[in-house]
């Protein structure tokens, strides 16, 4: 994810033109005792199959309020789901915008708040 002052920037959540979702990880799907429990069984998964920078971040959202957030701001519907693959059961995808609506990138990233930020790397 890419970061400013510790806090996403919009283009962390801006697709990828010909991506059809925005790839991110269904973090119920580890049914952890903790968030940060969570966090760290996807950043395991993704670090076998991405090279996770020092740098990097991962960003904890709330599907109803991101899908609020997104409404409200844009007038637009996203949808959140779970989209496992055999390299990835807890895969899952935010669609219904497309690599031009920075409006609603800027919209998910203003929801991040401090406390949802952790480092993809430990």
């Amino acid at each position: 994810m890419r970061a400013k002052d510790g806090l996403p920037m919009a283009s962390a959540f801006q697709m990828r033109e010909g991506e059809e979702a925005l790839s991110v990880s269904w973090l119920e799907f580890w049914n952890a005792s903790s968030p940060a429990s969570a966090i760290d069984q996807a950043r395991s998964l993704m670090g076998r199959n991405f090279a996770l920078k020092a740098d990097g971040r991962f960003a904890r959202l709330n599907v109803g309020r991101t899908m609020r957030a997104v409404h409200d701001a844009t007038r637009r519907r996203v949808r959140i789901e779970h989209l496992p693959t055999d390299e990835d059961p807890a895969h899952a995808g935010i669609s219904g915008y497309s690599a031009d609506d920075l409006d609603v990138a800027q919209s998910i990233a203003e929801i991040v708040a401090r406390e949802d930020v952790y480092p993809a790397v430990v």
